[in-house]
C-alpha cells in the first residue's frame, strides 16, 4: 500500500504536482483503510482535485481541498467524467473527506485518566499536510528549511524526544538497500525504522547535514536550553493557518498512528524507549476501537 501511494505519479504530471505531492499522499496514507476504493482510484481524485486547488489559488490545505464546494467546482473542470464516473470521484473524494473529518476530531482522552498521565494530543493527517508544505516552502538554508523537515520527520516519523532530536546528526542515520531508512538513535542502543511518509524527507536531510547535526546544523551549544521551543516560536511567526509545532505532539502523532495500525504494544513501546507497554496508556485515548469487521479479519487471520 504506501508503495502504491509513495510511488504514484499523475500522468501528465502537472508543474503543480510537486507543490501539492506531500499533501495528497500524507492524506491518502491515512484514510485510505477507511474509504471502500482501491488505492490507485484513491490517489488519482486526490491528485486531481489538489492539483485544481493549487492552480485556483486556494490554500495548501487538504480540507480546503475537500469541502464540498471545492469538489462541486473541480468535477464541473471535468466534463470527461460522466454517469457513474462523476458519481464514483465524487463520492471517493466524499468519503475521504468523512475519514479526514473524523481523524481531525479525534478522541478526547478519558476523563478518568490521571491529568499527569495525558499526553499531547497527536496532530491531525491534515495537519502534518500542511506543516509538510510550509517546510518545503520556507527558504532552503538548512538552519530554516531543512531543520523545519527534520524536526518533521524525526517527530512524526521517528518519534524521537526532544534530547534526541537535538543529539541526532546525518551519520545516525542509514538508507538501506530497500529503501526503508532508520535512526540510530543517539545514546542509545535503539534503531528506529523511518514511517515510509517520512523516509524520503529524512533520508535527503540526512545526505545534506552529512556528520552535522540534522536541526540546526550551524549551532554552538550541543543542547540549548529551549533550543527548539524558541526556534519554533521565530520560524511560525506570521504563517497563518498553521497550528503550533510542537514535538511532543510530533511523537504523540507517530505513537498514535502506530497503535491505530495494531502495530503490536511491545514492538511500538521499545521503538519508543519506554520500559514497558504501561507508558503506552496515555495514548489509548485517541485510538478507536476495532470494529466487529476488523476484528474478525484479525481473528480470522489468512484464509
Amino acid at each position: 500500500m504506501s508503495g502504491a501511494i509513495l510511488g504514484y505519479r499523475p500522468l501528465e504530471e502537472p508543474s503543480e504536482w510537486p507543490l501539492v505531492a506531500d499533501g495528497v499522499r500524507m492524506v491518502a496514507a491515512a484514510t485510505c483503510d477507511s474509504v471502500p476504493y482501491p488505492v490507485p482510484k484513491v490517489m488519482l481524485a486526490l491528485s486531481g482535485i489538489a492539483t485544481f486547488a493549487e492552480r485556483a489559488g486556494l490554500p495548501r490545505d487538504p480540507l480546503v481541498w475537500l469541502a464540498p464546494g471545492t469538489i462541486t467546482r473541480y468535477l464541473l473542470t471535468r466534463p470527461a467524467l460522466k454517469g457513474s464516473t462523476l458519481q464514483t470521484y465524487r463520492c471517493i473524494l466524499l468519503r475521504v473527506r468523512e475519514a479526514l473529518l473524523w481523524l481531525q476530531g479525534g478522541q478526547q482522552p478519558t476523563p478518568k485518566m490521571h491529568a499527569a498521565r495525558q499526553r499531547a494530543a497527536p496532530y491531525t493527517p491534515a495537519e502534518l499536510a500542511r506543516f509538510l508544505m510550509w517546510a518545503r516552502g520556507l527558504p532552503g538554508a538548512p538552519a530554516r528549511g531543512g531543520s523545519a523537515l527534520a524536526l518533521l520527520a524525526l517527530g512524526a516519523g521517528c518519534g524521537l524526544s526532544r534530547r534526541e532530536v537535538l543529539a541526532a546528526r546525518g551519520t545516525h542515520v542509514t538508507a538501506l538497500p530497500s529503501e526503508t531508512v532508520v535512526v540510530a538513535v543517539p545514546d542509545s542502543d535503539r534503531l528506529v525504522v523511518c514511517r515510509a511518509m517520512w523516509e524520503e524527507v529524512l533520508a535527503e536531510r540526512a545526505r545534506s547535514a552529512g556528520d552535522e547535526y540534522l536541526f540546526l546544523p550551524q549551532r554552538q551549544a550541543a543542547e540549548p536550553k529551549n533550543g527548539i521551543t524558541n526556534w519554533v516560536d521565530r520560524i511560525q511567526r506570521g504563517s497563518s493557518g498553521l497550528p503550533e509545532l510542537k514535538l511532543a505532539r510530533l511523537r504523540s502523532t507517530w505513537i498514535v498512528e502506530l497503535l491505530r495500525q495494531r502495530v503490536p504494544e511491545d514492538v511500538v513501546a521499545a521503538a519508543a524507549g519506554m520500559g514497558s507497554t504501561a507508558g503506552l496508556a496515555p495514548y489509548r485515548a485517541w485510538v478507536a476501537k476495532l470494529t466487529q469487521e476488523a476484528t474478525m479479519r484479525l481473528l480470522r487471520g489468512w484464509a
